[in-house]
């Protein structure tokens, strides 16, 4: 005998695992509504000044100190303090330390040597020595005049001196051969004399003309040059591959000089170059050498 169906779904035989699941979905779900809700809460309240808040660990941040005024200073209680505040100085120590004496001197190191002094016309005299001074009437030390006195005692004493030296010379008597007359050069002789047509100043030597001859060797594609200038006139050119040789001699041996014609819109220019480079670095080693002197160069490469 058959069954009648009616149509309705077959209930599922785990309804309680089902139940679970859709509580933990739920629980789940608030709890991110509510996270959401209390970010956006700290969003909006929080302190856009962007001063950051300092908080203690453990008291207070600040505290009020026990004595306002301050400590007291090592230094309190000197005399220098109680002068200003009392007026006056304070009273002398109860002990006082004098200094050890200094080592006594002996007599000999007493005794100064003489030294030199310069008189006013911008000599140097020597002092008198204690010989001297004795000879003199008034002694050095107890002149107890000025620096001037004193200088011109000096210069007595020396110019005395000076004198006693020439009177102590011997002197060659008058009647000797040689002073009585003297003898006078004799004459040139008239073969001698100088010329007076000759040239006081000499002849400059010629100076050589700059070679202002084009070169009429072609060079190959991918000849390295060197490029100096570009000029209006072939002599033009030629004195300026003059001026670099004779300021750089040792740089300018094994390059030769390269007069090439270039007919532009703006007329026809001689180009100066040189030639002699075993490849491009070489070329560029040579107008660096050049530009840090100031010369004009370039490296150039033949079409």
């Amino acid at each position: 005998m058959a069954t009648y169906d009616q149509g309705h779904a077959p209930q599922s035989t785990n309804g309680r695992g089902q139940n679970f699941v859709n509580v933990i979905g739920a629980i789940v779900s608030l709890s991110l509504i509510l996270g959401v809700g209390y970010w956006g809460y700290k969003l909006i309240m929080r302190d856009v000044s962007g001063i950051p808040v300092v908080r203690a660990m453990e008291g207070d941040m600040r505290i009020l100190p026990d004595n306002p005024g301050g400590d007291v200073a090592r230094h309190a209680g000197l005399s220098v303090n109680d002068l200003v505040a009392r007026g006056e100085a304070s009273a002398p120590e109860d002990r006082l330390v004098l200094a050890p004496t200094t080592a006594g001197l002996a007599a000999e190191d007493m005794v100064a040597p003489p030294t030199a002094m310069a008189d006013p016309v911008g000599l140097e005299s020597t002092l008198p020595t204690p010989t001297e001074q004795a000879t003199l009437d008034v002694p050095l030390g107890n002149t107890g005049g000025t620096v001037d006195e004193v200088l011109a005692l000096v210069a007595e004493i020396a110019e005395a001196d000076g004198q006693a030296q020439i009177a102590a010379m011997e002197r060659v008597p008058a009647s000797a051969r040689g002073v009585a007359v003297s003898l006078r050069p004799v004459a040139r002789p008239a073969g001698l004399r100088p010329s007076a047509a000759a040239p006081s100043v000499a002849q400059a030597a010629p100076v050589a003309a700059p070679d202002t001859t084009v070169t009429a060797a072609s060079f190959s594609p991918g000849t390295d040059l060197v490029q100096l200038g570009a000029f209006s006139t072939a002599e033009l050119a030629g004195q300026e591959w003059d001026r670099l040789v004779g300021r750089f001699g040792a740089l300018m041996n094994g390059r030769e000089r390269v007069v090439q014609v270039s007919t532009q819109t703006s007329g026809t220019w001689y180009r100066l170059r040189a030639s002699g480079f075993s490849d491009r670095d070489d070329a560029r080693r040579f107008c660096a050498a050049l530009q840090a002197e100031g010369a004009e160069c370039i490296a150039v490469v033949v079409n």
